[in-house]
């Protein structure tokens, strides 16, 4: 049918983006919203989706009507655990049909246009994939509680931690712990209530912090970024090992991590083709392409 659409959603912890295709290519249109955290909220994520694939749809003159005319590809962050599998292929979506993959590999299909790679993300989570001898492999990408080292989140909870050991005198006190101590009135209580009910994005919007202060030499931060620096290059290397020929690096926390890594690890570095949403579009290809040759 001429009329049906593709939809790439590249849905992570801080905004979910979503961009629709006509069959033969053309652009619809572009939208972004608000988390798509399915651990804060499955319901509340696929809200969002739907209501942001509405937007892109208006960008191109299309209503609401044709949410079902749309193949969906969904690239979610948490996507790779089971039970949340289970739980948003329970739901009922008003699209066509959907495929859900985690946003790692939507994003590594976008990245590298089909060809063989692997990609990390960095951004308020973190996550990698490699495409290699036909498959994708995953690897990280369980959360900040248990995963996630060197993303926005990560750094933010490290920044906190290591500001309340220099608020209790166990660790030198420098201008980047003051600048985090500053934003809790050099409150320990107001650190601990904050952490206890933030989002990952939350967190994560204390990175800046981290990268401005390293790159003022602030001793502390720059041990952080060397910590993380420390999770992030040996899933660099296990890519390598699982046979990506290149690296792509992607998310907010990328371009400055870029500098930080080992010599041999920024010469394989390469630009991505496409973007998550992208890959996500493919994915809503292959779905509709399935769906007819089982017809």
């Amino acid at each position: 049918m001429s009329d049906e659409l593709l939809v790439g959603v590249d849905g992570g912890g801080t905004n979910c983006r979503v961009r629709v295709r006509r069959l033969n290519g053309t652009l619809v249109g572009e939208a972004q919203g608000g988390t798509a955290n399915v651990f804060a909220g499955l319901d509340a994520a696929l809200a969002t989706i739907v209501a942001t694939t509405e937007r892109a749809l208006a960008e191109g003159g299309l209503g609401a009507g044709h949410l079902a005319r749309c193949h969906v590809g969904l690239g979610l962050a948490g996507a790779n655990v089971p039970s949340v599998a289970e739980a948003l292929h329970a739901r009922s979506l008003p699209f066509a049909r959907f495929g859900l993959e985690t946003d790692a590999v939507t994003a590594c299909r976008g990245a590298f246009a089909g060809a063989e790679g692997g990609i990390s993300i960095l951004g308020t989570g973190t996550a990698y994939c490699v495409r290699a001898g036909g498959a994708f492999t995953l690897l990280g990408g369980w959360g900040m509680l248990v995963s996630d080292q060197g993303s926005g989140a990560d750094l933010g909870r490290r920044a906190l931690a290591a500001s309340l050991f220099a608020l209790d005198g166990a660790k030198p006190r420098t201008p980047f712990c003051d600048a985090v101590l500053q934003r809790f009135g050099f409150s320990a209580g107001a650190i601990a209530e904050f952490a206890g009910a933030s989002l990952p994005r939350d967190f994560g919007s204390l990175a800046p912090l981290v990268w401005d202060h390293a790159e003022a030499d602030d001793p502390t931060a720059l041990q952080l970024i060397a910590d993380a620096v420390a999770d992030i290059e040996p899933m660099l290397r296990r890519m390598l090992a699982l046979g990506a020929p290149k690296l792509c690096l992607l998310g907010g926390q990328a371009p400055r991590y870029r500098l930080h890594l080992a010599a041999d690890l920024r010469a394989l570095l390469v630009e991505p083709a496409g973007d998550a949403m992208e890959g996500g579009i493919d994915l809503a290809r292959s779905v509709r392409d399935g769906a007819r040759d089982a017809a």
